[in-house]
């Protein structure tokens, strides 16, 4: 990067900086850190920051030579944390050798001659061989303290952690933030200036205190104080339990696949559904925000969704069905929904042992969000949260129109 080459930077990037180095004597030293924990609310920069550190301070500057970013699941890093990192090289103009293809068994990458390389703790075989300058363990909060162990024991400098505090009780605060080597770094949404007014609205739209939000029904104390305040804090009344599989079994029957229209701020998601006894097993195959019903029916194309296969879609948008149905899709076809058929749709799904595949990465970080709403002192509500549910939305109306398991509830929606 040449000296005049300018980058934009939050908050968070400089203070990664004053905690890892100091100068003495117009010459940059680093300090006795061993760990910087990153730690706060949603959409405060963390990720960004510490890939623009990565790359300005330490691989630009000639300082580290090999660089290990981990994540507990490979599928995780290549659709999160690789995506950042692509976006911060392409903003920045930082080069890089290969170009970032996430299909590749390996993820390696080189910045003037440091080597960047991603890796799932779910191939242990791979790490446990590796030694590193330094390394970085993205949603900390997922992984082991084992893990931590394994990736420190073979780090020369330093490493970084970093997280939303979703749960009060863990191994960071009790083995990690209490050493003398370690720090931690805190940041909301406030250190961001360059997240985009929409999210940011989002985000205030679950405090507890803003009577609007009351009235709105937002309001939302554990989702204000992780992702809001960025503070620990305790997840209660979780939806839905679930378990992860390899992928759908052989002997697995299709049921339908299940649609969800977004655009600017939601994704669209499209989740495939298949049943085996009382097994219900869930696959991930569109979450993406930005695409038009062309895109829609050019990515379903892709992937070899089969043009006369069963796609309930959300009866919201009755001209995105209608332009998909014109596009070949001809098994496209709205939800029923009735009276309190969000409440009726997950009576239905809890009524199944569910399974999500490995690798539909947005759909199981929406099952251990997804949550019974709050009124202003914390008390649960017979309502969900109006959040963290596109792909299961999209489940859902599959549910309401074919997984109804009684003749009561088959039509249950006659009657509206």
């Amino acid at each position: 990067m040449s000296k005049t080459q300018k980058i934009k930077a939050t908050k968070v990037f400089k203070d990664i900086y004053k905690s890892l180095f100091y100068y003495e004597n117009n010459e940059r030293k680093r300090t006795n850190l061993k760990i910087l924990s990153l730690s706060g609310g949603s959409r405060s920069s963390k990720t960004h920051s510490i890939v623009q550190h990565l790359i300005v301070n330490e691989a630009l500057a000639g300082s580290a030579k090999t660089i290990t970013i981990a994540r507990d699941k490979l599928t995780w890093i290549k659709t999160t944390v690789l995506k950042d990192f692509e976006e911060v090289i392409l903003r920045d103009g930082f080069k890089i050798v290969p170009e970032i293809n996430p299909n590749k068994a390996d993820q390696i990458y080189k910045i003037n001659e440091c080597e960047f390389a991603f890796f799932g703790l779910d191939y242990p075989q791979k790490l446990h061989g590796r030694s590193q300058d330094i390394f970085w363990l993205n949603e900390a909060m997922e992984a082991s303290i084992k893990s931590f162990d394994q990736l420190e024991m073979r780090t020369n400098l330093y490493g970084l952690l970093d997280y939303n505090p979703s749960n009060d009780e863990h191994w960071i605060f009790d083995k990690v933030l209490t050493r003398d080597d370690a720090k931690l770094l805190h940041s909301t949404q406030i250190d961001n200036p360059f997240l985009p007014e929409s999210i940011r609205k989002k985000i205030l739209s679950y405090n507890p205190s803003n009577t609007e939000n009351i009235r709105q029904g937002t309001s939302d104390s554990y989702m204000w104080d992780v992702y809001g305040l960025g503070k620990p804090a305790k997840l209660q009344g979780l939806i839905y339990n679930h378990q992860e599989c390899e992928d759908i079994p052989s002997t697995a029957k299709f049921i339908a696949y299940g649609l969800d229209f977004g655009y600017s701020n939601d994704p669209t998601a499209l989740i495939e559904v298949w049943l085996q006894d009382n097994n219900l097993f869930l696959n991930e195959l569109i979450y993406e925000t930005g695409l038009t019903n062309a895109d829609i029916s050019k990515r379903m194309t892709t992937i070899g969704v089969d043009q006369n296969s069963e796609i309930i879609a959300d009866s919201a948008e009755p001209k995105s069905i209608e332009e998909i149905y014109r596009s070949g899709f001809r098994g496209i076809k709205p939800a029923k929904k009735g009276a309190d058929s969000i409440k009726f749709g997950i009576s239905i799904l809890k009524e199944y042992n569910i399974f999500i595949t490995k690798k539909s990465v947005n759909l199981q970080k929406e099952l251990k969000r997804y949550k019974w709403a709050e009124d202003r002192i914390g008390k649960q509500l017979d309502k969900p949260i109006d959040d963290y549910n596109h792909g299961l939305d999209a489940i859902r109306y599959v549910a309401l129109l074919k997984l109804a398991k009684s003749l009561k509830k088959q039509f249950y929606f006659e009657t509206f």
